[in-house]
């Protein structure tokens, strides 16, 4: 599928990619942690993990991004250890009048960036509607979206280093360089 809008960033950790397993992170990343992840803009409302009728994973996220209220219900693509790629089916309402639906996605990836460190990258692109691509356009949507991704991945590559670290008694306060 192509997708006319995307974004994301890279964090670079203090930990070595072996550390980490994001297939078991993300099923166990908590409301409250993904909340925190953007504490400037408060964008981020909810986060919730649960199964449907087919026993498939989902996780819901609710959030403010670039005018957009948006519900996602992330279903896994790819789960691996270095890799975690979700695909959403997402409602929003345009300017928080106009209601959308399209598809989304969110990859998370992980590659070793040098002895003891991590190159921590998140993607996310969404296939809008060709009107709201338009209208996107006239509220810099992608400049929104990008400075959302901006805040909100480091703090996701925080909590990925902190699950990857929760059984060390040594325990850093802080993974990013």
């Amino acid at each position: 599928m192509n997708y006319n809008l995307n974004f994301g960033t890279s964090a670079l950790l203090n930990l070595p990619v072996e550390k980490f397993d994001l297939a078991d992170w993300i099923v166990d990343f908590s409301c409250e942690e993904y909340v925190s992840c953007t504490p400037a803009s408060r964008s981020h409302k909810y986060s919730g993990l649960y199964r449907d009728a087919d026993g498939e994973i989902v996780i819901r996220n609710d959030e403010f991004c670039g005018g957009f209220m948006m519900t996602q219900f992330y279903r896994p693509k790819l789960m691996q250890a270095h890799h975690v790629r979700m695909e959403s089916r997402t409602k929003a309402r345009f300017l928080q009048v106009w209601p959308i639906i399209f598809p989304l996605y969110w990859d998370l990836k992980v590659e070793a960036a040098g002895p003891n460190r991590t190159l921590f990258h998140c993607r996310i692109g969404a296939r809008l509607p060709f009107l709201y691509f338009l209208a996107s356009k006239l509220i810099r949507l992608q400049f929104w979206s990008q400075h959302h991704a901006d805040e909100e991945t480091p703090l996701f590559a925080h909590y990925a280093s902190r699950w990857a670290t929760r059984n060390d008694p040594d325990q850093p306060e802080r993974f990013w360089l």
